[in-house]
């Protein structure tokens, strides 16, 4: 091996273990949260949703899940009252609701993968529906940390 291609890979290997030290790797941005507000009166009063992934820490997760939620605008009575409901780490989160407006389906659900939490709030937004409006609760977002 040159001396050339051995420099390279030492720095190479330095920078790997720098970074492993300092916490930078994507593997440290694996935190995650939900925040929601809610009266429990979903069909009236609304609900406000918040989540955040890849943070480096629970708490930055946290305040960036209640910063989310608190600017929520369909629902201000509800984004007023936020708090962070879940945490986690290295999974999936999602969020499935009935998107007519007065309607009571609303479910969230964190899982190891994304379509287990798909499947989950799905299920849990069915049973908040009732029976006439189950099949309308529809997956509106979700994501996983990097796993």
């Amino acid at each position: 091996m040159s001396n050339v291609v051995r420099g390279l890979a030492a720095g190479a290997a330095l920078a790997v273990a720098a970074a492993l030290g300092m916490g930078l790797t994507s593997a440290a941005y694996a935190e995650g949260a939900i925040a929601i507000g809610a009266s429990g009166d979903f069909a009236k009063d609304g609900f406000a949703f918040g989540a955040s992934i890849n943070k480096s820490s629970a708490d930055e997760a946290g305040a960036a899940a209640l910063a989310t939620c608190k600017k929520y605008e369909g629902a201000p009575k509800m984004a007023a009252i936020c708090q962070v409901v879940f945490q986690f780490s290295h999974e999936c989160y999602a969020l499935s609701f009935d998107p007519d407006p007065g309607t009571p389906g609303v479910g969230w659900a964190i899982a190891g993968d994304k379509e287990t939490a798909e499947d989950r709030a799905t299920k849990n937004c069915q049973v908040t529906a009732g029976a006439s409006r189950r099949q309308f609760c529809k997956v509106n977002q979700s994501f996983c940390d990097d796993n």
